[in-house]
This record gives structure tokens, C-alpha cells and sequence, in this order.
């Protein structure tokens, strides 16, 4: 479909067929969907439709951010790249055209030294100097400018760096949250395999979802529920601190990745996370109605060595299927015997 014009209209139906808020994100990701420029995307959002559940904003907010603002970050890390490609290719022309006005200079030196060595009228002098004095100038007036030069692209590729790095950062972070993104969990679980292997060092992985998240979004608004994911956030972000990394997996779902962390180190982590939500009463700002306490759900799972990625990940959801099929508000892991909530 490539009629933008008719795209628009379908979008629109769409979010009323699946009763989704008309605001400009959810237009842009209906858009996005229906015109068939992002198949990742338009294959995700198939699959939710088939399961029921594509109105659920927060799976909408999560392929929005993996395949539409992801795509855009992407995209602006490639124009800086390649602003300091550009930048960094002028300062090696800059370079290339010193040495030559270097060599050249450096002939007319010899070119002097040699007519100094005959015998020469003071006319002759006279010129020999003044042919020196020029080039000296020359060059003296060339070298200041490959310095003013030189300095502007320092502070030129300074900046480019600079916006480079930034935009690093916000890539790997989650926006609404500011916990790392999805990605950023990709990268750093992948390394802390790694490092645990190679090391013979303790790598923990901590899954949590929030309980009954979806009716609680349905009852008091988006909004709210967006306030909710900045709380859990919060108290990740208080309890976890460098190396270990609090994540956002996606949705409701976030992740503790716990490197030279054991598995009862790592329970003990995420059920200290897990009271501390708990303990937080929630206050609608705009009416001042009390809606009570979250709760959270976490499963853990100690990496083994040769295991991939989808194997830990695998074993840390069962281990969170668990601790929701008993009851909720639990920390779980594959040693735990009976629903179990840590003492204090």
C-alpha cells in the first residue's frame, strides 16, 4: 500500500476497529505499519493481532521504540558517523596538501643554498633574498592557516563525538524509563556471559514483570500506568548499581543483569527491589484517589557455562512463571522448593 493519503485513512480505522487512543505516537506506529515500509514491525504487530492482543499499549510502546524510534536513533548515529568521517577526511586532506607545501619550500631552501655556493653580484643576492623571504612568508601564511584550520576541526570533531556518544547513550536507553532499552539488555547480557566464562565468575539474570499490570492500565489510564513503570524504574535504579544493570525488557517486563553476583546474592537483590515496590503507595495526581500498591513478580537463573542467551533467558521466565502461578509478589528461582518470599 503506497497511497499515503489512503494509508492515513486505514490507520486511523484501524485505531478505532481496536478501540486505541488517536495520539500521535499510536498514529505514527499504525502509519508505519499499514505502509508496508518496516516488515519486522508489520510481522509483530500480525502476531499480536492473532493473540488479542493489540491493544495492549504497553507490547504497542515497546515495537514502537524497537522498530520505529530504534530506526530513528539509527539513523541520526549514521548522519554524525558520517559528518566525522567527512570532517576527519578534510583534516587528512589538510595534511597532505602541508606536506606538499613543505616539500616545496624545502626546494626553494635548496634551490637558494645552491646559487649561494657560486659567486653572485649583489643584484643576484638581492633577488636570492627576496625569493626567500617570499616563500618564507608563503609558508609562514599557509602553516597559520592549517592551524586555525586544524583547531576549528579539533573543536568540529570534539563535538561530533560528543553528539556521537550521546546519541550512543540514548540509543541504548529505554525513554520512558531511562532504564537501559532492550538492546542495551542484548549487549550486556551477551558480554557478562562472556566475562562469566571466561572468568569462572557468577552471572545472575533477574526477570520481573508486574502483577495484573494490563487490568491496572485498563482501570486508571496509560498515564498511570506509565507512572507505574517510572516507580518500578526508580526503585531498580536504588537498589542496582554499577556494573550490575537494571533494564527494561520490554512492556511491563524489566531485568536485573547481576554479574560476579551468585543466585542467592541475585535473590536477595531482587526481592529487596520487590518490597521496596510493595511498599510505595500509589496517588493519582490529578484527583488525589488513592489506588493502592503494586506488586511485582521476578524470577532468577544462574548462567551455566556453554548455555546461549535464549537458554538463560528461557530458564529466568520459567523461573518468573513460577512465582506468578503462586501466587504473585515472589521472587523465584530454580532452587526454590516452595513459594518463597525472602525474610529480611
Amino acid at each position: 500500500m503506497t497511497d499515503p493519503n489512503l494509508v492515513a485513512e486505514m490507520a486511523i480505522k484501524e485505531m478505532e476497529t481496536h478501540g486505541v487512543a488517536p495520539t500521535p505516537d499510536n498514529y505514527e506506529f499504525w502509519f508505519t505499519h499499514l505502509s508496508g515500509t518496516n516488515p519486522d514491525l508489520s510481522r509483530e504487530v500480525d502476531l499480536l493481532t492473532q493473540n488479542g492482543k493489540v491493544k495492549d499499549a504497553g507490547q504497542i510502546n515497546t515495537l514502537r521504540e524497537r522498530y520505529i524510534t530504534q530506526a530513528d536513533k539509527d539513523s541520526a548515529m549514521l548522519d554524525v558517523g558520517g559528518r566525522l568521517e567527512k570532517e576527519l577526511a578534510g583534516v587528512m586532506q589538510m595534511l597532505e596538501t602541508a606536506s606538499k607545501d613543505t616539500g616545496a619550500y624545502g626546494d626553494s631552501l635548496n634551490n637558494v643554498t645552491a646559487a649561494l655556493d657560486a659567486e653572485r653580484s649583489p643584484a643576484e643576492l638581492r633577488v636570492l633574498m627576496e625569493t626567500l623571504v617570499a616563500a618564507t612568508r608563503t609558508m609562514e601564511g599557509r602553516s597559520k592557516q592549517l592551524e586555525q584550520r586544524l583547531e576549528e576541526s579539533k573543536e568540529e570533531v570534539t563535538q561530533l563525538r560528543r553528539n556521537m556518544e550521546e546519541i550512543r547513550t540514548e540509543a541504548m536507553t529505554d525513554q520512558l524509563t531511562g532504564l537501559a532499552n532492550r538492546r542495551k539488555f542484548d549487549d550486556t547480557v551477551a558480554a557478562c556471559m562472556k566475562s562469566a566464562e571466561d572468568n569462572e565468575t557468577p552471572f545472575t539474570l533477574i526477570l520481573g514483570d508486574i502483577d495484573h499490570f494490563k487490568k491496572f492500565n485498563d482501570t486508571y489510564g496509560h498515564q498511570t500506568g506509565d507512572q507505574v513503570l517510572k516507580l518500578v524504574a526508580q526503585c531498580m535504579r536504588h537498589h542496582v548499581r554499577d556494573p550490575l544493570t537494571p533494564a527494561r525488557y520490554g512492556g511491563e517486563e524489566f531485568a536485573l543483569i547481576l554479574p560476579f553476583t551468585d543466585l542467592e546474592a541475585g535473590v536477595r537483590i531482587a526481592d529487596q527491589v520487590r518490597r521496596m515496590i510493595e511498599s510505595k503507595e500509589l496517588v493519582k495526581k490529578s484527583t488525589g484517589e488513592n489506588l493502592g500498591a503494586v506488586t511485582m513478580s521476578f524470577g532468577a537463573a544462574l548462567f551455566e557455562p556453554g548455555e546461549t542467551i535464549r537458554d538463560l533467558i528461557k530458564r529466568a521466565d520459567a523461573c518468573l512463571y513460577t512465582a506468578k502461578r503462586h501466587g504473585r509478589n515472589q521472587v523465584r528461582s530454580e532452587i526454590s522448593e516452595d513459594v518463597r518470599k525472602m525474610a529480611s
